[in-house]
């Protein structure tokens, strides 16, 4: 796994570039590569950008990668709606 250096404040987690490259290459998603790193997604998207640039100015270019979309299990409409209603009334009878 990745070399994890801890300080007082915040714990990083060093991955190696080919390890990096690795996740890229086997992922689609932003998600799936800070899972194999061990890395967070907002880290991830940053090096994935830098090194994308890097190997651009080398005439190589990396996979496409996406973000993933979050699942919608419910329609919150309908729920909205009904605490508006309760608390127009709440306010109108205070």
């Amino acid at each position: 796994m990745a070399e994890v250096t801890t300080t007082e404040k915040q714990s990083r987690v060093r991955c190696e570039d080919e390890k990096f490259l690795e996740a890229v290459f086997n992922s689609k998603t932003y998600a799936e590569i800070a899972t194999k790193t061990g890395q967070k997604v907002a880290s991830t998207m940053a090096r994935y950008a830098r090194t994308k640039a890097a190997l651009a100015k080398k005439g190589i270019e990396l996979p496409a990668m996406e973000r993933a979309k979050p699942t919608k299990t419910i329609d919150n409409a309908e729920n909205m709606a009904d605490i508006v209603r309760r608390l127009k009334a709440a306010h109108s009878n205070g």
